[in-house]
This record gives C-alpha cells, structure tokens and sequence, in this order.
C-alpha cells in the first residue's frame, strides 16, 4: 500500500530520502498507536494530498506496517 500511495517516493524502509526512513519514523513513534502516526503525519502539509487520496483505511494499513518495523 505505501508504494501504492506514492510514499517511496520520498521515503525508503532504511535510508533517509527526501523524508526520513520508515524505521526512522517507527523509532520515534515507539509505544504510540497507530492513529497518532496518521494523525502526526496529516497535520504536515506535504503529506495532505496524499492523506485525502489515500483515505484512512490505507493511511491507517501503512502506519500499521511502518510502526511493525
């Protein structure tokens, strides 16, 4: 679904792209729930369009997968 939704664009499973790594992003939301990454991750303005095409049902699959890592 992330590459679906365009995310590895700009963000990679290890590495720092244009965006900070998945891994990285799961480090800094360790003991959060899912819905505080979709909510951290709408409220950046780069990430809005994306929000709105994706849904929360996607955004919500995605941060699942990114906070397993």
């Amino acid at each position: 679904t992330a590459k679906a939704q365009g995310c590895l664009n700009c963000h990679d499973v290890d590495k720092k792209k244009i965006g900070p790594a998945f891994k990285d992003v799961a480090a800094k939301l360790k003991g959060k729930k899912a819905e505080d990454g979709v909510a951290a991750m709408k409220a950046k303005p780069l990430h809005q369009s994306v929000a709105e095409k994706a849904g929360d049902a996607a955004l919500r699959e995605i941060m699942d997968w990114v906070l397993a890592l």
